[in-house]
């Protein structure tokens, strides 16, 4: 094992008058308004105009994007320390112990940070100013009952971090310190290794490294309580592959306060001097920084109106976001394409297109998290299907850092078409019929249009007659449908004789329509004679010869004439028809021919 011991002890009383005398010089520093330098960036230097700025620097820069020196590093460092002892030097009756605790935990998390980072001049100031700012929130807290292990187990703020080189043993302490109200047992402290370089820097060389210390007694304060701290040691090899930098350490505790068990963690910091072209932890963190790209996402979409029609003119407003928590975007250009329709490069077109004829939209910035709309007036083709029609959505845009990057997105628009329902010529056979007596009724359905029609149905509607529903299904766009129904009528007409075909229909949401058709039908009276044979009984008794006057029976006679009408013109409409449909066949076979 190499330990250095009387190295250890000069480079610990080295940095001790180092301190001193920073601390002097600072004391000796007068509190003023910092002094604003040209450049680029556009964070303030100072928050509040006064505070930590360059004239606490003592190198001297021209832009507030310089990147800061190690002895820029130092200034911040003297500053916070001075800060930090001047809250706790203000306060009559002295801070509480967690509070003190908390205070210098939080310039020990600005040193840390400082040190493991590569900041502009203008971040460095920001960041200081910051760190004061939380400094005398810290203080301006009331303190609390102990209600967790955070509240009153803490490490030993008079404990040095240690420092280390790679290939190399180095013992890590951890002195804790109890500011309860109750004395700690059993106390299991684990350190929480890892394989990753960047997070342990050290070699795995056994199972567990857990360590136990049997006791550690309240105090009511801070100074009895460093009198009673305890210590737990552990020896670790550095790893020859350990970056340069100062290492955060997390430790599980595990303890037993007035009998039950308790748990919580602790953090302890050590600087590792990595091997030469092992890197360092700031160039670690700027690699991971780069893996996380800035994303812009499409979170929604609306059109109005609402419902595109094929023909329309309408406004499509998309609603984009970062989706990163640090980095804004800038210089932002999206650029819209519609699908291509056709079958071929000379028949293709775009679904849409953009009335102002660009379909580009620049948006200067969105900062990390926000959302923002875009908006384009655009037409859809009056020719379009009904169905959805696919938008890519693309945009080229970089961050704070100049890197560019793209992205690519779609979204789907539906496309409504009118429909375009009609009806072609009316058959009837016969024109008109007796009550109870049935009627045959015929025409065609035609879709016109360029959607599909749904559940397409008849039905006839009128005081005269009943039945004749038919189902027709689905009719694709150009396609007809027959209708072939018998009626039945079931009282006479007592009007025009107007009944109505209703032809309902539904689109591919379901939502039903229709239209009507009105045919001429009339419906007569049923004729009952007075016996079931159709004559009375005078008409046997005394032939056809009225027993007063001896007259003929002209009623028999007329229904039998009526009757053979009906029969004829029905027997006409039908040699009608044939001669119609044998016309037409000879005349389709003659086009054939030529």
């Amino acid at each position: 094992m190499k330990i250095n011991n009387i190295k250890s002890i000069s480079i610990r009383l080295i940095t001790a008058i180092s301190a001193i005398m920073i601390l002097a010089l600072m004391g000796a520093m007068p509190v003023q308004a910092a002094n604003d330098v040209s450049g680029n960036d556009s964070g303030n230097y100072v928050a509040g105009g006064s505070g930590f700025g360059t004239a606490y620097l003592r190198t001297v820069h021209t832009s507030g994007n310089d990147i800061i020196t190690d002895t820029d590093r130092q200034d911040a460092y003297s500053y916070l320390i001075t800060y930090k002892d001047n809250i706790k030097n203000s306060s009559v009756q002295g801070l509480a112990p967690e509070i003190t605790q908390k205070l210098e935990d939080t310039w020990y998390e600005a040193n840390v940070y400082i040190a493991n980072n590569s900041l502009t001049v203008a971040r460095l100031i920001n960041y200081v100013n910051d760190m004061a700012g939380r400094m005398d929130s810290v203080a301006a807290q009331k303190p609390t009952s102990y209600s967790n292990t955070q509240d009153f187990l803490f490490i030993n703020n008079n404990s040095i971090v240690t420092s280390a080189n790679y290939g190399e043993y180095t013992y890590l302490t951890l002195s804790l310190i109890n500011l309860g109200k109750s004395d700690v047992t059993d106390v299991v402290i684990t350190p929480q290794e890892s394989t990753d370089i960047n997070k342990w820097p050290f070699e795995i060389t056994t199972a567990s490294n857990a360590l136990v210390i049997p006791k550690i007694q309240a105090s009511s304060d801070i100074h009895t309580a460093h009198t009673l701290a305890q210590n737990a040691t552990w020896v670790f090899l550095v790893s020859k592959e350990a970056k340069t930098g100062t290492y955060p350490l997390t430790f599980d505790v595990l303890y037993y306060r007035g009998g039950s068990a308790e748990k919580t963690t602790i953090t302890t910091y050590i600087h590792i001097n990595g091997a030469p072209g092992a890197g360092s932890l700031t160039e670690a963190a700027e690699k991971d920084d780069k893996v996380s790209t800035p994303r812009i996402i499409v979170t929604g979409f609306k059109t109005d109106p609402e419902v595109v029609y094929a023909g329309d003119t309408f406004n499509l407003t998309i609603t984009v976001q970062n989706t990163s928590i640090t980095t804004s975007v800038s210089n932002i250009q999206f650029d819209l394409a519609a699908a291509k329709e056709g079958n071929n490069n000379e028949t293709t077109y775009e679904a849409f297109l953009p009335t102002s004829g660009s379909a580009t939209i620049f948006v200067p910035a969105i900062t990390p998290g926000a959302t923002t709309s875009i908006s384009i007036e655009m037409t859809a083709r009056s020719d379009l299907m009904q169905k959805p029609y696919v938008i890519a959505l693309s945009a080229a845009y970089e961050d704070s850092d100049k890197n560019p990057y793209t992205m690519s997105s779609n979204i789907s628009i539906p496309v409504k078409q009118d429909a375009r329902i009609d009806t072609g010529e009316v058959e009837i056979l016969p024109e008109s019929i007796e009550v109870g007596n049935q009627t045959n009724i015929m025409f065609p359905v035609y879709n016109k249009g360029k959607t599909t029609l749904y559940n397409v149905q008849v039905d006839f509607i009128g005081d005269t007659v009943e039945g004749g529903s038919t189902f027709l299904g689905k009719l694709e766009p150009g396609a007809t449908g027959n209708v072939d129904a018998m009626v039945t009528g079931v009282a006479p007409t007592m009007d025009n004789g107007i009944i109505i075909a209703r032809v309902s229909y539904e689109d591919e949401a379901g939502n039903v329509s229709y239209i009507e058709k009105e045919i001429s039908l009339f419906v007569m009276e049923a004729y009952y004679p007075e016996d079931e044979l159709g004559y009375d009984d005078g008409f046997y008794e005394d032939g056809y010869m009225d027993e007063q006057g001896g007259g003929v029976h002209w009623k028999p006679i007329i229904i039998t004439i009526i009757i053979l009408i009906v029969i004829g013109i029905f027997v006409w409409r039908s040699i009608a028809r044939k001669r119609r449909n044998k016309k037409m066949l000879e005349s389709f076979n003659d086009d054939d021919f030529e």
